[in-house]
């Protein structure tokens, strides 16, 4: 099955509505009043595509509010936080590398500038709970090498072989040096 789109991305937050309220600011979304999941504490926030309903739509969750999917209701636990949240979000923008980064300084928001792929530099922030956010800058295509893709028939192969290269590799690495994007290259 291919995907045509992406249609929406969720988090878990510790505070869904100051986390909905950044994400809203940064990106000019809106937020999207359902009365359930609002009243619940679940916030959404629309990215672009008003028309329709699933795409662009950024959820943010409470740790105490689970889906329960064989009775079709969510349901309140006992919340389960994690130590950090950590996900991340990548958003294709179409504002030029330097428009991004003089938008992200009038913001007064820190930025690095991380590879993402052969010659490819982009921008990268974080949110207030620490979820990365990728900003790509209006980029229309960037080449895949045949070699990178992999059938499902042949897949457990290739992980496996690649798994050896890079523990191969690693066993000549300091202990927490960290491994950069070409490390077995």
């Amino acid at each position: 099955m291919k995907v045509a789109h992406l249609l929406h991305y969720a988090f878990r937050a510790r505070d869904p509505q100051r986390l909905g309220q950044f994400y809203a600011e940064l990106f000019e979304g809106r937020f999207l009043l359902q009365p359930v999941m609002t009243g619940l504490g679940i916030i959404l926030v629309k990215l672009g595509h008003p028309e329709a309903l699933f795409r662009g739509l950024l959820e943010f969750w409470p740790w105490d509010v689970i889906w329960d999917s064989e009775a079709a209701v969510f349901r309140r636990v006992e919340p389960q936080p994690a130590a950090i949240s950590y996900g991340h979000l990548a958003v294709k923008t179409e504002l030029s590398q330097p428009e991004v980064l003089a938008e992200l300084e009038r913001r007064g928001i820190r930025y690095r500038i991380e590879p993402r792929g052969p010659a490819l530099l982009i921008p990268t922030i974080d949110d207030p709970e620490g979820n990365m956010i990728e900003l790509f800058p209006a980029i229309e295509h960037m080449e895949v090498p045949p070699e990178a893709l992999c059938p499902p028939a042949q897949a457990a192969a290739a992980i496996a072989q690649l798994r050896r290269q890079f523990a191969a590799r690693a066993a000549d690495q300091p202990a927490g040096a960290g491994y950069p994007l070409d490390f077995i290259a």
